[in-house]
């Protein structure tokens, strides 16, 4: 059981991008999208309270806001065109900061190999960031 919140914070956006990337796209599936965004954004912010010593800050909070916004205006609509910009969004957002955060990179080697896999792909396809 992982117990440090930005740890926390980053699996739970780590599960939502492999939802997103593996699993069919329903109303369904944004509302567990939703609660897992809502996770993330829980954790983060106890994380960046407590003091944050691996580089998350606002910025990663307020990017978590924007998600959480985008999939709930979907559900909202009853509609997933939002998906994946949510996807996207949060693909970059890996690919971008798990060279340099611990944290990312601690889980996408151990709890998250398909993500670790998918960025490889990615920088050997050259479509990232």
């Amino acid at each position: 059981m992982l117990s440090h919140k930005g740890l926390v914070s980053h699996d739970h956006g780590l599960r939502v991008w492999e939802q997103l990337y593996h699993e069919y796209w329903n109303v369904g599936l944004m509302k567990e999208v939703n609660e897992e965004i809502e996770g993330m954004m829980g954790q983060m912010e106890a994380h960046i309270k407590e003091g944050c010593s691996c580089g998350d800050n606002e910025q990663d909070t307020e990017f978590f806001r924007k998600l959480k916004s985008m999939v709930q205006r979907g559900i909202q609509a009853g509609d997933i065109s939002e998906l994946p910009v949510v996807e996207e969004a949060l693909q970059q957002y890996f690919l971008r900061k798990h060279s340099h955060h611990p944290c990312i990179r601690h889980l996408l080697h151990t709890r998250h190999e398909w993500g670790w896999d998918r960025i490889v792909q990615i920088k050997r396809d050259g479509e990232g960031g």
